[in-house]
Order: C-alpha cells, then structure tokens, then sequence
C-alpha cells in the first residue's frame, strides 16, 4: 500500500530541540563532513556484509534484483548525514525513507539495527580520526544525530503503518454500511405488512437492533480511525462547553429521555488544554457509555467536577451512572475494542475516550461503587494561563 502522509517539519524540529541538536554542535560536525563522506562506499559495503551475515536479511539480500542499486542508496543516505544539517529536506528525506520501508514491509527491528550499526561506525571513524580535543564533542554530536534520524524514521514508519490500518478500517466501514442500509430499509418495509402481534415482528425488532448496532460500529469506528490518524491540534477550551457540547449532541438520540441529569461543576470554570474535537469525542462516548449502563427504573447521571493535582494543574471530572457496576471481569475488558457487556453497544467507545484522553495529556478510569453504580474519572490538563 502507497503510504503518502506529508512531512510533519514541524514536529520533526521539536524532536531536534528536545534531543538539544543546535546549530553550535552541527557547525562542529559539519568541519569534519569531508572525513566522514569520504568513507560512503566503505560505509555500504561494511553495512551490506553486517547484514548479510544475519540469517533473516540474508535471505533478503539473496533476492534483491538491485543490490547496487541498495548500497548506492546507503551510500546517498550516508553522505546525507553529513551534508544536509537536518534541513527541512533531509527531514523530508528520512521520512520518506521511514515510509518506503513500510511500503515494503521491512521489520523496523532491522532498521533499528542498522541504525546501531551507523553509530557504532561514525563513532569508531570520530576516535580514529578527529583531534583529541574535539573527539568528544564531535561524537556527543554523532550521538544527538542519530537519536534524531531514527527518532524521525520511527515517527515515519509508526504513522506510515497507522495509515494501512486505518485505510482497512476506512474501507471496510465504506463497505458494510451501504449493505446495512439495504437491509434495515428492507426490513421497515417487511415489518409494516405485519401485525404488531405476529411472532415475525418480533424477528424483524431484533434484526433492526442488530442492524441499528452495526451501523452504530461503523459511526464509531469512523471516529477511531479519523482521531488515531490525527495529531491534536491544542488549545484552551471552556470544560463547560465541552461538556454541554456532548450533552446536545445525545439530545439528538433516545439516549437522554427520562434520564435525570445533575450537573455541578467547578464554580471558576476553568479552560482545559487539548484538542477541542478529541475532547468533545471523549465526553460524548463517556456519557454515552453512562446513559447505557444506567438504571433504567431511575435512571441517574451526575457530572461533578474540581481541580486536582500539583497547584491545581489539573481538572477532574466525575460521570456518575447509577446502574450496575461492571462484574472484575467486564472491568479488565472495558478498554478493549469490541468488547461490550451491553446488548447494543459496539465496544469502541470506552476505547475512542481513553484514546482521547491519552492524546491530550490526560488519565481516563472506571471505578465500581458497590451497591450504587459506576464513576467515569477523567484527569484534563488546565491552561497554564489559568
């Protein structure tokens, strides 16, 4: 599968801050440039034989119909290194190599090892080569710039096998909804001709809940994909909105009818920081999750929350649902997809919030009250400017 997802340059510079690669140590490196590129050819070779000596690429390298052309990309790839000082085109250069590495289903465990093998060579050329005085700086800076190609190739390659999976995902949802359609609209029809007391009916209720349900599976595992695709994009919202946001959404479903709903929050309001379509995801499956598991003779939902943690850094919000607990069992399976303990539920949206959560520097847990129901306890992040 073609993977084509754009360069992130923004993010691979954060990656080079963080690793604390300035200008000062890729100006030290770049006065060696000519010691390094000058050993590209034995640099491809040396590689070719390292890997040609583990069974697993041998076999690989056996194969290949272009073997010259693989170590003049090696080399290419060496001579990058020392050439390019992390330029927004290198950048783009090691990821599309992450990427192509996914196209043709390369174990990233090999490249991580060939990684370690362009450390261990760089360095072994620094101590040979580079003045006493200097060595060490020169290979502190080696280090920092492999840290950095592999910290991208990696970002590549993890983003590059997301996009496969969610591209299957993607493609089967497309395909089963149009069917689902078909059928639900046939059933309706089918069921009208029929007396309300005809066994029939009752066959035809449960088709359309099953249909209803799949459908439901498709919606959400839509939003799966489409939020593990995407990077969060912060900001500061009002945890009120957020919160009212979900709640008029249900209004628009069966969800809500009859429930009560106790709402108590911080009385300062405070502004979490995150994504606003993740968050607004993550309440919307939690209350959904609560509506379903509530009491159906006095169906009970209460939304409390405070700050918490260090100087009140965080917020934390309460779904209370008054329904039955979940059994240990059921509370050691509720993040996994597709698990469900309910008769309509799709076992994707516990999983969509804590997902959610995760994105967005937060804590999502479930906790069982005996006897009394179930609290959902959601940790956000507050603005700093709070």
């Amino acid at each position: 599968m073609k993977c084509d997802i754009p360069v992130p340059t923004e993010r691979l510079v954060w990656f080079q801050k963080r690793l604390g690669l300035k200008e000062e140590e890729l100006e030290r490196l770049d006065q060696y440039k000519d010691l390094f590129k000058d050993k590209k050819v034995e640099f491809s070779e040396n590689l070719f034989q390292y890997f040609y000596n583990i069974p697993e690429t041998k076999l690989v390298l056996d194969h290949a119909q272009r073997l010259e052309f693989l170590k003049k990309a090696w080399m290419q790839w060496f001579e990058s290194l020392f050439k390019e000082n992390f330029s927004p085109r290198f950048f783009a250069y090691i990821w599309k190599s992450g990427l192509r590495h996914v196209e043709v289903n390369i174990d990233q465990r090999f490249i991580n090892l060939g990684y370690s093998f362009v450390r261990q060579f760089c360095l072994g050329i620094a101590r040979e080569k580079i003045p006493p005085s200097e060595r060490e700086s020169v290979m502190f800076a080696i280090d920092k710039a492999i840290d950095l190609c592999l910290l991208v190739e990696t970002q590549a390659y993890i983003a590059g096998t997301s996009q496969c999976d969610m591209e299957v995902v993607k493609g089967i949802s497309h395909q089963v909804r149009n069917p689902l359609m078909v059928i639900g609209g046939n059933i309706i029809r089918l069921k009208r001709q029929l007396k309300p007391e005809s066994p029939v009916h009752r066959v035809y209720e449960s088709i359309l809940n099953e249909n209803k349900r799949l459908d439901r599976m498709v919606t959400d595992a839509g939003a799966y994909s489409e939020m593990f695709e995407k990077e969060p994009e912060f900001s500061e919202i009002p945890l009120e909105t957020l919160i009212l946001e979900a709640i008029e959404k249900l209004k628009t479903t069966e969800w809500l009818e009859n429930v009560q709903l106790d709402i108590e929050l911080n009385g300062d309001n405070p502004r979490v920081q995150g994504s606003q379509q993740d968050l607004r995801h993550m309440f919307y499956y939690l209350l959904q999750n609560s509506l379903e598991a509530v009491d159906r003779e006095n169906p009970v939902i209460k939304i409390a929350s405070k700050r918490s943690g260090e100087n009140g850094s965080f917020i934390e919000v309460v779904i209370f649902n008054n329904g039955k607990p979940p059994s240990p069992e059921a509370m050691d399976n509720l993040f996994v997809p597709f698990y469900s303990s309910k008769p309509l539920g799709t076992g994707l949206g516990l999983p969509i919030a804590q997902l959610a959560a995760r994105k967005n520097l937060g804590e999502l847990d479930l906790e069982p009250v005996p006897a009394q129901g179930t609290r959902c306890v959601i940790k956000l992040p507050i603005s700093t400017t709070e």
